[in-house]
């Protein structure tokens, strides 16, 4: 059955099964990885928004740049491997921990002696970790000369996998080479084996934890490092690390304190050499050179933007020794997660039935989940927010895309129920939302109308079917703006009858004065239809009402498939009866005494009886509506007041002095019902007198 009450079930259940698989969708999305660039962008952005930090200070990179090569005449696109081996003492003697070189010694020197020179310097030092490249297409592992292994603490690759979008955030911690014997050899990055030779730890791995692996023996302070690669918690660029030139390192032109207990990074910033690369930080702090010319101005973006290769490692090397790991958040938790804001966004966004509230909702979830990210983030937890984003966007275009459905299913349902009922501006207004109506079965207090032809019936025989059909279709056509107009509802048409209802599906204190109106705007319609309308019978036709307000039952009544918005109940049967009783008074509306209590000063009535109609066991006080009072004239003002006192005095049993005044009420108008009623009901008890228990009640046996 389709009403309100079916398609909010509707809405809800739609609902909830675009909430489901909009959260299978986004899962099977992230799966499938359609969400990387953005989480990328969204992992680059948290950096920016927690700004720089400043590192331990551990860490002190040595540039071989531009300046160095000029200072020390290099040539022949190398560096001299004895000012190498000068540096490494010079660096040693000032009491530094760990010098790495960023740079692979593959190749013999030209000259042998300076590779006996480095050879031996490497192995007096005692503290200095080299560098290899895992795997080049190829040719497999690049490692460094046996002369150079032998004095060696440690070596580990320097190969920096990039993401899809060209930018440097994880290394990988272990490489793993198959052996003859199916064992696997472990080789470290450049920048674990230096934090492990740092804290000399021995190289031992437990893989045993389910969350992280360590790295040393269980008697040493242990490294714990987390599965399955290393996301670089960069502090800022290269300017957070202490940096010295190599030249000056050469050359003995430095500050020992500055090296002291340190880790060195010897790396080139030559651009030739191309050893940068672009990470969060470089993404938004890209550096403008502009070269002014005479005529013009040029824009270039150089090498200078992005990060040199070995402050990446340095901070690789920060965020190894200080723990401060960037960690992804479980699979299971980022499920549960997704999960919960799923709930979330389906209580504060499909609930909502305005576009602009579950808008804002929608703004302030996008809000708390950019926030929750970045605090996660700043506590070292990763929380891609591309999925949870997705969802709440889907969410909302969803509740958009079913509160559209359901508006328009809704603006269906209420013109289907209402539109042949009710005024267009009424259904306007149900369809808009302004009104709410109540669908459901209710019991209300309203007023109900009842409008029927006087002998229908005999004026019909007279006529054909289609001028009968025409007849009726005019008068209906006349008489239901009438009622539209008032806020009256049209519940059905019966044969030549109208029952109308005041007070629903719109709720409204006054609608016993809005009943009472029409059914007067009602009559003098028909009269003016009479006077400008010849057509066959509509001369002859006259209408009686009766009105009656009370509660009553009300709402959608019928089968599944015909289903009719009406009214039930005893104050229903005594409005219907109240329009037969026009015929027996002579009047054309008559009103119970609930009705007549409600209305104002604007319509004038006149009381007629007390009744008893069949199917009722009380009596009930009835009224004629006479009309607006301002349209009231003296004679019918002298009129009323005669008859109310020959009432009174017909109550009283006086029935001599009531024939005299109902005597002169008809004296004024000859045709008044009423008067001509009484006069006879006085005959006859005058010819029978009634007995000493009798009442002024009248009892109908007959509808």
């Amino acid at each position: 059955m389709l009403n309100a009450a079916s398609l909010a079930g509707n809405y809800r259940r739609m609902s909830i099964y675009a909430t489901c698989i909009i959260f299978i969708g986004v899962i099977l999305a992230s799966g499938c990885g359609l969400f990387s660039w953005f989480d990328a962008l969204f992992y680059d952005l948290h950096f920016k928004i927690r700004g720089e930090r400043a590192p331990s200070g551990q860490v002190v990179l040595v540039y071989m740049d531009e300046q160095s090569a000029e200072r020390l005449n290099r040539h022949q696109a190398s560096w001299s491997r004895h000012n190498m081996a000068t540096a490494l003492h010079n660096l040693t003697v000032a009491g530094s921990e760990i010098i790495a070189l960023d740079m692979i010694f593959s190749a013999p020197a030209h000259n042998p002696q300076d590779d006996a020179e480095l050879a031996a310097t490497i192995s007096a030092c005692n503290n200095v970790v080299l560098a290899r490249i895992a795997a080049v297409p190829g040719l497999g592992a690049v490692e460094p000369l046996a002369i150079f292994q032998h004095g060696m603490i440690g070596d580990g690759f320097i190969d920096l996998p990039l993401d899809r979008d060209n930018y440097l955030r994880k290394v990988r911690f272990l490489t793993a080479t198959p052996l003859a014997d199916g064992a696997l050899q472990l080789t470290p990055s450049f920048a674990l084996e230096i934090a492990r030779t740092y804290r000399n730890l021995d190289y031992q791995f437990d893989f045993s934890h389910a969350d992280f692996f360590t790295m040393g023996s269980s008697e040493q302070q242990q490294l714990k490092l987390p599965y399955p690669e290393l996301l670089i918690n960069y502090y800022g660029t290269d300017t957070s690390f202490t940096r010295l030139n190599y030249a000056d390192i050469v050359n003995n032109q430095f500050d020992p304190q500055q090296v002291a207990g340190k880790i060195i990074l010897i790396g080139s910033r030559l651009k030739t050499e191309k050893d940068v690369f672009s990470t969060p930080f470089t993404r938004f702090n890209s550096l403008q050179h502009q070269n002014d010319y005479r005529f013009a101005k040029n824009v270039t973006t150089v090498q200078d933007a992005k990060e040199p290769g070995v402050a990446c490692h340095a901070h690789a090397i920060e965020t190894i020794i200080n723990q401060a790991f960037i960690v992804p958040l479980a699979y299971y938790k980022s499920v549960l997660l997704l999960l919960t804001i799923a709930g979330v966004g389906h209580l504060l966004i499909f609930r909502q039935r305005k576009t602009a509230q579950a808008l804002f909702n929608s703004l302030m979830l996008l809000l708390s989940i950019l926030t929750l990210c970045q605090l996660a983030f700043q506590w070292g937890i990763l929380i891609n927010a591309t999925a949870l984003l997705t969802l709440i966007i889907l969410q909302l275009l969803a509740s958009f895309a079913l509160l559209k459905m359901l508006e328009k299913r809704h603006s269906d349902w209420v013109t289907s129920v209402f539109g042949k009922y009710v005024s267009p501006s009424v259904v306007s207004r149900l369809v808009q939302g302004e009104i709410t109506p109540n669908m459901e079965g209710q019991t209300q207090e309203l007023t109900i109308l009842f409008a029927d032809l006087r002998s229908f019936s005999s004026i019909s025989e007279q006529l054909t079917a289609q001028q009968t059909t025409q007849l009726l279709n005019t008068f209906f056509a006349a008489m239901i703006p009438q009622i539209q107009q008032l806020n009256g509802t049209v519940d059905k048409l019966i044969g030549d009858a109208i029952m109308a209802i005041f007070g629903a599906p719109i709720s409204y204190p006054r609608h016993a004065q809005h009943a009472a109106e029409a059914a007067l705007n009602m009559l003098s319609t028909l009269e003016q239809l009479q006077s400008d309308n010849k057509l066959p019978g509509l001369q002859q036709l006259r209408m009686g009402i009766g009105i009656n307000s009370g509660d009553v039952t009300l709402g959608n009544l019928g089968c599944e498939e015909f289903m009719n918005y009406t009214v039930i109940g005893d104050n229903v049967n005594l409005a219907s009866r109240l329009e037969g009783l026009n015929k027996v008074y002579g009047c054309n509306i008559i009103i119970s005494q609930h009705t007549a209590i409600q209305l104002d000063a604007t319509l004038y009535t006149r009381e007629l009886d007390q009744v008893i109609v069949k199917g009722r066991g009380n009596a009930t006080t009835i009224y004629e509506l006479v009309g607006f009072s301002a349209q009231i004239s003296a004679q019918q003002h002298k009129l009323l007041g005669h008859f109310a006192q020959g009432l009174e005095l017909y109550r009283a049993q006086n029935f001599d002095a009531a024939e005299h005044c109902f005597n002169q009420a008809l004296a004024l108008d000859a045709n008044d019902g009423p008067s001509q009623l009484f006069l006879r009901r006085i005959a006859d008890l005058q010819a029978t007198p009634p007995d000493a228990d009798w009442q002024p009640i009248t009892r109908f046996q007959r509808k």
